[in-house]
Parts: structure tokens; C-alpha cells; sequence
């Protein structure tokens, strides 16, 4: 079970990764460094919660899997 939220935390890992890769492409020197702050907060929120609602629903499968 442990294996699972272990597999998640590396999936949110290259997932964050790839965005933030992504989200300095497209940042131009005179842009705010502001904006992509958000935007870095934002995916930050949103892989998170992914993250801990795929876990979440994996170990109820799981566990009504193995009932």
C-alpha cells in the first residue's frame, strides 16, 4: 500500500518537473518573475491534490479488491 503513495510522489515529481521546464520556455527576460511565481503555485496545488486523490482512490480499490 505504502508502494503506491511512493509511485505517486515520483509521477508528481517528473509531472512538476516537465511543467516547470515547460513554464521557463515560455518565460521572455521582461516578463514578471511574479506570473510565473503564481503559475508555479498554481500546478504545484493542482499536482498535489492529483496526487493525493489518485492515491486515495487506488487504496479504496484496493481494498474493496481485496475484501
Amino acid at each position: 500500500m505504502t508502494s503506491i503513495f511512493i509511485l505517486g510522489s515520483v509521477v508528481f515529481l517528473f509531472a512538476f518537473t516537465f511543467f516547470k521546464i515547460a513554464a521557463f520556455k515560455k518565460v521572455n527576460p521582461e516578463q514578471s518573475w511574479k506570473k510565473l511565481f503564481v503559475v508555479t503555485l498554481i500546478d504545484y496545488l493542482i499536482l498535489i491534490f492529483g496526487t493525493l486523490g489518485t492515491g486515495i482512490l487506488f487504496n479504496t480499490i484496493y481494498s474493496i479488491a481485496h475484501n
